[in-house]
């Protein structure tokens, strides 16, 4: 199974359209890159405890969001395998409770993992991939330990108006090109919704919001995080321009307040299994 896991973590090497996995091969590739993160700055856990590392054999490949002790919300698109299939749950793990994404903290392994019934990939006359619903539940085999580096965010009960100041958070690709071991986070902007669909060219709005700021992004191996305002969860990271810190086309997250009620539901069904 890890080969099909690897397949979709090389997929990373195509750009920041999505805001793809990353994985070995992609951290050991030479050579200058254009898919970069700029301006975030070293982040400790404590401030960001509810930050995850979704990993493979030990390499972290997606970001994901603690709900509750035995329940992690990421991006749909970090569960799924070349063939838009979902990922056997025996080849994730979820690292909780550590700023650096190779050690420390816990590394708990993954039972169940259900995605929304209306996630889609796809392409736009020919444009960069996008998604929609781009959201999945996971469900942990063990309870976490909660704790000054492990605890549950909140779900925001309304999206913050355009220019509110949120922050994103991850370990993915910074401005040197180079995947940080050290967990990181940016502050940027919401932007206007139908602005942001026509510049990236989305299809539809449902269950999406954007965010940018000139030179500050999230980016490869971000996908899953979150984005937050006032320490609420608003958005999972979902996908962005080819060049990340593009600011003429925002980020595009999905909408935690629109589906907090699928959230809700759908975490109570897999906790009770």
């Amino acid at each position: 199974m890890f080969p099909t896991l690897l397949v979709l973590i090389s997929m990373a090497t195509l750009g920041c359209a999505l805001h793809f996995p990353i994985g070995p091969e992609f951290l050991l590739k030479k050579g200058p890159i254009n898919n970069r993160i700029v301006g975030g700055e070293d982040t400790p856990i404590e401030t960001i405890p509810w930050q995850v590392s979704l990993q493979s054999q030990g390499w972290h490949y997606c970001g994901g969001v603690i709900y509750s002790k035995n329940i992690i919300i990421t991006a749909a698109h970090c569960v799924h395998n070349n063939d838009s299939k979902i990922l056997d749950s025996e080849i994730v793990d979820v690292r909780v409770g550590s700023s650096t994404s190779d050690n420390g903290g816990s590394v708990i392994k993954v039972a169940k993992i259900t995605v929304h019934d209306h996630y889609i990939h796809y392409v736009y006359k020919n444009d960069t991939p996008k998604s929609q619903y781009d959201i999945a539940l996971i469900l942990l085999s063990s309870p976490l330990e909660m704790g000054p580096t492990v605890k549950a965010i909140p779900l925001a009960e309304s999206v913050p108006n355009d220019g509110a100041v949120v922050r994103v958070s991850g370990w993915g690709y910074t401005e040197t090109g180079e995947a940080p071991l050290h967990l990181k986070s940016v502050y940027v902007n919401i932007v206007n919704l139908e602005k942001c669909a026509r510049v990236n060219k989305i299809e539809s709005t449902k269950a999406k919001i954007c965010a940018a700021s000139p030179r500050k992004d999230s980016c490869n191996g971000d996908s899953g995080g979150p984005l937050t305002y006032r320490s609420k969860l608003v958005g999972i990271v979902s996908f962005g321009p080819e060049i990340c810190g593009d600011p003429s086309q925002p980020g595009v997250y999905t909408d935690v307040v629109e589906l907090r009620q699928w959230i809700d539901v759908e975490a109570t069904k897999l906790s009770s299994n």
